[in-house]
């Protein structure tokens, strides 16, 4: 049942990135700054070719790939999702889950390009979308969740010890005989 809460909250979370990228990009347009809090970030539409920082650029169609595998990978690990039990591991799973998807879905119909439009100002940083804001947290949470959680997590553990030994190893066994 948690599974499904998982992809309700990522749809929800879907919806608000391409609603947010419908409306600015039918607002403002492109290359239009609109200045939200002075010297500290803006709003200015632009198309992306690439990933983050504009890394492979010059292979978009590569990225729609990747985006594909990413995609798939996720939904396979979306039945680890267990918000009683996993919780930081779930939201982080859903944020990046919900990430893949606007950007491949953006990749999908705007030919290969992303519609990026939250810039800051107050350092060099790329112009990012809803979308990328999902995939940072994400990916940050389940950074700290590798780190500092996995090893107590009790799920874990019992799935790594099946994994290496199976449900039981040859000691077992033959203690039990």
């Amino acid at each position: 049942m948690m599974i499904i809460y998982g992809f309700i909250l990522s749809f929800i979370l879907v919806l608000v990135d391409q609603i947010s990228k419908y409306v600015i990009f039918n607002t403002i347009g492109l290359n239009n700054p609109i200045p939200v809090i002075d010297n500290v970030f803006q709003l200015r539409g632009v198309f992306n070719t690439g990933a983050a920082f504009s890394i492979l650029d010059e292979h978009s169609f590569i990225l729609v790939i990747i985006s594909i595998v990413a995609f798939l990978a996720i939904t396979y690990f979306m039945k680890d999702c267990n918000f009683k039990r996993r919780p930081l591991y779930s939201i982080a799973l859903i944020l990046i889950y919900s990430g893949t998807i606007g950007n491949m879905i953006d990749r999908i119909f705007n030919s290969y390009k992303v519609f990026d439009f939250i810039e800051v100002l107050f350092m060099d940083f790329a112009i990012f979308n809803i979308a990328d804001s999902y995939l940072t947290i994400g990916v940050i949470l389940l950074a700290i969740y590798l780190l500092f959680f996995e090893a107590k997590d009790p799920i874990s553990l019992k799935f790594n010890k099946e994994e290496v030994f199976g449900k039981k190893n040859k000691v077992e066994e033959e203690i039990n005989e």
